[in-house]
């Protein structure tokens, strides 16, 4: 009876740690600490001196990425083919014999993915708890690796595309200097005047890509799009922003309703970066002849800014996944308009960084409305 309840006192112990292994790997942040935890907590879970965690390669060979009790010159010159001699290998890696040794496959979507083995101080119960244990072990772990290995190719990713957006834009803005530049010259024919012009509107448009790429990256990786709040009138900033795309969009009307006092500390030029993402994702998505409404009102908390358009309606299902980045409320081929799909994603965090809120009203017979709420003070830089 004793045995028993030692028993199961040393079961419940195992569990504990079991269950504090995988929290432990849950909030594992990179490669390294999900390696070391686990080797770690597999010599403590089968109460040995030596443990350790290989993974394949890219030419299916194991190598040893982690390692509890071994020498380095032991683990540095270990690189096997995963194979039926394989086992005898690693005991002699481990210095184990074959009644002391123990190791499991890690398994990330049915293929075999790497191995977690132990050197046992007393040879493998018959009960095969110790199996389970590692077995359990060895599952969280390849989940955790499977994890950050994914968060890690896509920061590596999504830096690697600020990087390249950032010295885009040299070229870039070269280019659009050379346009203005030709278009000012009197000598140039109609043909070559409206080549330069294309010319013109097509690096306009891609140092429009570098922006937001560049400000999807920091909102991404950099904790947030950083806004620099002074005084300043929204009414002031829509009536810029519409006159402007008024003059790029000649065919179309946009109307504009104001109201109220709609004075705050907020960001002039991000601000009129979200009034000119909204306006304009509101041209893309309506019909030619119907006007896109804009329209700012303050009162005593906040200001409110809303743009509607006659277009069709947003599916119910997408409309809660288009502030998020690549995403566009219906597909769209036309190159002369196609972008990046991070507009609505910036202008949500652009209007977060001023404390605000943004949402979306869409249907049928209706329209879309896109309805932005600013109050007067936005928070302090962090």
């Amino acid at each position: 009876m004793a045995k028993s309840l030692q028993r199961d006192d040393k079961r419940l112990l195992q569990f504990r740690k079991l269950t504090e292994v995988s929290r432990a790997l849950t909030y594992a942040v990179s490669l390294e600490e999900v390696l070391r935890l686990t080797v770690e907590r597999a010599a403590e879970l089968l109460e040995t001196d030596k443990a350790v965690l290989m993974l394949t390669n890219e030419q299916g060979l194991l190598s040893v990425r982690a390692a509890f009790g071994l020498s380095k010159e032991a683990t540095e010159r270990f690189r096997e083919p995963l194979d039926e001699t394989l086992i005898h290998r690693l005991q002699g890696l481990l210095g184990a014999n074959p009644e002391c040794f123990l190791g499991v496959p890690l398994v990330v979507g049915g293929q075999v993915t790497g191995i977690l083995a132990v050197s046992l101080l007393q040879p493998v119960s018959s009960n095969e708890e110790q199996e389970w244990l590692l077995s359990a072990l060895a599952d969280q772990a390849a989940v955790a690796l499977e994890k950050t290995r994914l968060d890690e190719t896509a920061e590596f990713r999504e830096r690697l595309i600020g990087i390249v957006s950032h010295d885009l834009r040299g070229p870039i803005s070269a280019i659009l200097l050379g346009s203005t530049a030709l278009l000012r010259r009197e000598e140039l024919s109609e043909r070559d005047s409206k080549t330069v012009v294309r010319i013109q509107s097509a690096a306009e448009r891609a140092n429009r890509m570098i922006r937001d790429l560049l400000d999807y990256t920091q909102a991404r990786l950099g904790g947030g799009i950083r806004v620099e709040s002074r005084p300043m009138d929204l009414h002031a900033v829509v009536r810029q922003v519409v006159e402007e795309m008024a003059m790029a969009r000649p065919e179309r009307r946009i109307e504009v309703y104001q109201e109220g006092d709609v004075h705050g500390n907020w960001d002039v030029d991000r601000l009129a970066q979200v009034v000119g993402n909204l306006i304009s994702n509101a041209l893309h998505y309506s019909p030619e002849g119907t006007p896109v409404r804009v329209a700012t009102v303050g009162d005593a908390r906040e200001a409110t800014l809303t743009i509607h358009n006659l277009g069709p309606p947003i599916p119910a299902q997408q409309q809660s996944k288009i502030f998020e980045p690549m995403q566009r409320a219906s597909a769209d081929m036309n190159p002369e308009n196609r972008s990046v799909g991070l507009g609505l994603y910036i202008v949500r965090h652009l209007v977060k960084a001023h404390g605000g809120t943004i949402e979306v009203k869409s249907l049928e017979n209706e329209g879309t409305t896109f309805t932005v709420r600013l109050p007067r003070q936005a928070p302090p830089l962090s």
